[in-house]
């Protein structure tokens, strides 16, 4: 089923990805409590963000496809960060990083516990550490001196690979998501 994932890209890439994500997520936690701020400025605007979109009451297909973009833009920007060569490898880190700021800042060690054990993320995570790895085999095609045209062909080769494998995990992720949220505003009432 993924061999022509494991073809294209090295497994090693997903495990360098995925090490980073909760690598940035071991670390936030630290952040939050030591105050360092310039670290913070991002994940808590984003945070007030994510309130302002929560207390919102947008019907469940407004609320899906708002996630389902957000999400598809940030992991389509780690991907084609490749042709920045290293930037896959700060964006893997700093998105693991930035849910777990947002998560520690709204609950504590329970939003942590939450985030790990959320069934949303285990479809977010997966998708994020394919899209971080596309990112990072395209960023190794310009590093290893191939030039821009060689990169610009890789990205092609690799696009498929991020609708086949990121697209759907996010689209159920977003639909899972979206349905939680209309949930939690009917019992909330």
């Amino acid at each position: 089923m993924f061999s022509d994932l494991f073809n294209q890209i090295e497994f090693s890439y997903i495990f360098v990805s995925a090490v980073l994500f909760l690598l940035g997520i071991y670390v936030a936690p630290s952040v939050v409590d030591k105050n360092i701020r310039f670290l913070l400025v991002y994940p808590r605007w984003m945070r007030r963000v994510m309130d302002r979109f929560l207390n919102t009451k947008w019907g469940f297909p407004i609320i899906f496809v708002i996630i389902f973009s957000l999400n598809n833009i940030s992991l389509f920007t780690g991907f084609i960060s490749g042709y920045m060569v290293i930037m896959p490898l700060f964006f893997a880190f700093f998105t693991g990083f930035n849910v777990a700021v947002i998560g520690y800042d709204m609950m504590g060690w329970k939003g942590i516990w939450h985030l790990l054990v959320n069934p949303i993320a285990w479809l977010e995570f997966p998708a994020a550490w394919i899209s971080f790895s596309l990112g990072l085999r395209l960023g190794l095609v310009i590093l290893s001196g191939q030039g821009f045209d060689a990169a610009h062909q890789t990205f092609r080769e690799l696009l498929p690979l991020y609708w086949k494998y990121v697209v759907p995990l996010l689209f159920v992720a977003g639909v899972l998501e979206a349905a939680l949220i209309r949930l939690a505003e009917k019992l909330e009432k």
